[in-house]
């Protein structure tokens, strides 16, 4: 592992433990205040097809039920990633409802019937993070999935992330996509 593989892997070790401490109360209003500032963004409101990750509550992500619901209640498409752990790839998958839903064997919430969605017909894609520098770069959760799949989109990537986890710098290395729009519940910032 290289230097900076470890920086990172320290860094998301410390972040996702200081993630656990946040109340449930605090989890939700924070995420509350996030979501508001994405969806009252412009980039949003113009957007047809919005992909958007699904909250893994243990790891405590910034709580994105609420925004399918709005996609899905907006004129827009809702898409979500359908994860491959064997292969190490995204898909994509429209829903037009939460009951839409099921856990998969890692208890992570996928559609029950996949339709796919190609990359090209994404417009914004909401990025899972641990953490986060204010030159859009983040830190994810060291497998990948999203440096691959962001790579092959034109879509606006914005990183959603608590102000606590929002850094000046992080580590980074050459196949870590950066972002263009990080949104805590403090701020929004244009990478």
């Amino acid at each position: 592992m290289s230097a900076i593989s470890q920086q990172k892997q320290e860094l998301r070790e410390k972040v996702l433990a200081e993630r656990q401490q946040i109340s449930a109360g605090e989890w939700k209003k924070k995420s509350e205040k996030i979501i508001s500032s994405l969806t009252n963004a412009d980039f949003f409101k113009e957007a047809k097809t919005v992909h958007t990750y699904i909250t893994m509550d243990q790891r405590r992500e910034v709580y994105t039920d609420g925004l399918l619901e709005d996609i899905l209640n907006g004129n827009k498409r809702a898409v979500v990633p359908v994860t491959n752990f064997e292969d190490g790839t995204l898909t994509h998958s429209e829903i037009s409802s939460l009951s839409d839903m099921k856990k998969n064997k890692w208890g992570v919430a996928e559609p029950k019937h996949i339709t796919p969605v190609n990359v090209e017909e994404l417009d914004l894609i909401i990025v899972p993070m641990a953490a986060a520098d204010r030159a859009g770069n983040r830190l994810g959760y060291g497998k990948g999935f999203y440096d691959r799949f962001l790579r092959e989109a034109e879509a606006i990537k914005v990183g959603l992330v608590f102000d606590a986890f929002l850094f000046d710098e992080i580590p980074i290395e050459e196949f870590d996509e950066k972002l263009d729009v990080i949104i805590s519940e403090k701020e929004v910032i244009f990478a």
